[in-house]
């Protein structure tokens, strides 16, 4: 399965070389971490069990996708539509399904995790159902994965998506602090592709000083208080 990439500066033999003991060894730490992460990922949202919309399917017939991955159900904070920073945080605690990426999109994430000099990122689609609207817009974006070190030699690894700007900036696509949304992945000719849709808000609760109080008396205190203005001095 082939990725487009951005690279600058990459050797060509990055991808090749025979890994050492160590690398081996970094290897598997990373893995038990992942599918510790996976389940704790899993079993923080009830989106698990929620069908598939019918968008989406559609969208895969359209594109041949296949290996549908539920990544991230999240609310959007001050950084996510933030022009500044220009990406979409991804905390992999918080990912479903951790296992979304293709063999060598997952080299190539590691070995940026590593510190190379040069900066690698997956290149990949980002397909938005815009709200109230059964119109999806597709963007180009990068993914990359940040390695935050905390104490004691801890790792926690937190995947971005790059280039979110101008999903942000796009009216059609209508995002805002505190918005929540819902991303999936899925490959289609070897090309890593995101979609994105949000949620719509619950409806607000009734007002607890209307649960008494009947239709009529609501109409007749509203013709009162309009009645009370009328001897009111124009502006």
């Amino acid at each position: 399965m082939n990725a487009k990439l951005n690279t600058v500066g990459a050797s060509s033999s990055s991808c090749t070389t025979d890994p050492t003991p160590e690398r081996l060894l970094k290897l598997k730490t990373e893995k038990k971490g992942a599918a510790k992460l996976k389940t704790v990922g899993a079993s923080s949202s009830s989106w698990t069990t929620d069908p598939t919309p019918e968008w989406l399917l559609k969208l895969m017939t359209e594109k041949n996708g296949a290996e549908l991955k539920k990544i991230i159900e999240k609310e959007l904070s001050v950084t996510d539509v933030s022009r500044v920073h220009d990406r979409l945080s991804m905390p992999c605690s918080n990912i479903i399904d951790l296992e979304f990426l293709s063999p060598m999109e997952q080299r190539i994430i590691e070995e940026e995790d590593e510190g190379k000099k040069h900066m690698t990122r997956v290149d990949a689609k980002l397909v938005v159902k815009l709200v109230d609207s059964d119109v999806l817009k597709e963007f180009d974006v990068n993914l990359r994965r940040c390695n935050m070190h905390k104490t004691r030699g801890n790792h926690s690894f937190v995947y971005s998506l790059i280039r979110w700007k101008q999903v942000v900036e796009d009216e059609g696509c209508g995002l805002k602090k505190s918005d929540k949304i819902r991303l999936w992945s899925f490959h289609s000719d070897g090309k890593l592709y995101f979609a994105l849709t949000t949620l719509s808000p619950p409806p607000p609760p009734p007002s607890s000083d209307s649960g008494d109080s009947k239709p009529e008396e609501m109409i007749s205190a509203l013709v009162i208080d309009d009645k009370s203005n009328d001897d009111l001095p124009p502006n």
